[in-house]
């Protein structure tokens, strides 16, 4: 996931390592939580995936049941615009989105916690 601004895109996960975004942690736990239902059902797909579409169509056993089955398994499971190919990589990009959004949260409590001291400071010297 990228966001883009200045002429350029930049990785998500590069902006909030930087600090440069904060998710209010409400939000950004029912975000993170969507996530985690998309990828929870990923992992469904591909377990069904490698359960049944991968598995060997019954074509009997004869050379040209063999060449098909094997061509078959070879698209559901091995090439590169494979269902399991392309579920496997979306469903990287939605951990390491997950993963930025905890970040993203972390980010926030931590600035609230820096001001909160700062405040606490200004408020300590200012009432005495």
């Amino acid at each position: 996931m990228y966001i883009v601004g200045d002429n350029d895109a930049v990785p998500l996960k590069d902006t909030v390592s930087s600090g440069q975004v904060q998710l209010d942690p409400d939000a950004g736990e029912e975000l993170r939580k969507q996530f985690q239902a998309q990828i929870d059902q990923v992992d469904s797909w591909l377990e069904r995936a490698n359960n049944s579409i991968a598995r060997p169509a019954p074509l009997g056993a004869n050379p040209v049941g063999d060449k098909m089955r094997d061509k078959f398994t070879h698209r559901a499971e091995g090439e590169q615009y494979s269902f399991v190919s392309v579920m496997t990589a979306y469903r990287t990009v939605l951990e390491q989105t997950k993963n930025s959004i905890v970040e993203a949260i972390e980010n926030f409590t931590r600035l609230d916690e820096e001001q909160q001291t700062e405040l606490k400071k200004h408020m300590g010297t200012t009432g005495a």
